[in-house]
């Protein structure tokens, strides 16, 4: 991809990417938040793509849906209005939020613009890229995949462990009065 194909596709998904992350914290529905992130998430994902980081673009995304799918799922099963309907706020603390992010954009804007990056690209052949890659799809893919099942189950078990009334709390029907559920 030449330069001005990769300017062309790198700043207004950089924009795009950002506007969405914005609205993620303005929205008052969490199920919107969680697709607004996925969203954003997926174009990071062309970014890296654009600067020729294909493993890593359809790694993000790939990666990113799974996981932002599997939020929106959990945020409407156990939420009690994944919708907004009742005009939840987003943000917390706002003062000192805005601040520490204000302090952290300045701070990672002078490290991006003062740090001195390297004159060239390194290509895919290199030792150390190709040690990287063997290394992640090699040896340490056993590791990978026991935290992938190990993490199903832990999301399995919340969801066998959670309330029988789901998420109104609204005891089973043949739980009797003073139950367990209706304790808490």
């Amino acid at each position: 991809m030449s330069e001005l194909a990769t300017a062309i596709v790198f700043w207004p998904a950089a924009a795009l990417m950002l506007v969405w992350g914005f609205y993620v914290f303005r929205t008052s529905s969490m199920a919107r938040a969680g697709l607004l992130l996925l969203g954003s998430l997926a174009v990071e994902g062309l970014v890296f793509l654009a600067l020729a980081s294909n493993f890593l673009g359809v790694l993000m995304v790939l990666m990113m849906s799974g996981e932002m799918v599997t939020m929106v799922f959990f945020m409407v099963m156990f939420m009690p209005d994944p919708g907004g309907l009742m005009g939840m706020d987003m943000t917390h603390d706002k003062r000192r939020s805005a601040t520490v992010a204000s302090a952290l954009a300045v701070v990672l804007a002078l490290v991006a613009v003062l740090s001195d990056w390297p004159a060239r690209a390194v290509g895919t052949d290199a030792p150390d890229v190709r040690a990287i890659g063997f290394e992640v799809m090699g040896r340490s893919m056993l590791t990978f995949l026991f935290a992938a099942v190990t993490i199903l189950f832990a999301m399995v078990g919340g969801v066998m462990l959670a309330k029988a009334g789901g998420r109104f709390g609204v005891p089973a029907p043949d739980a009797p009065a003073g139950s367990a559920d209706d304790a808490s």
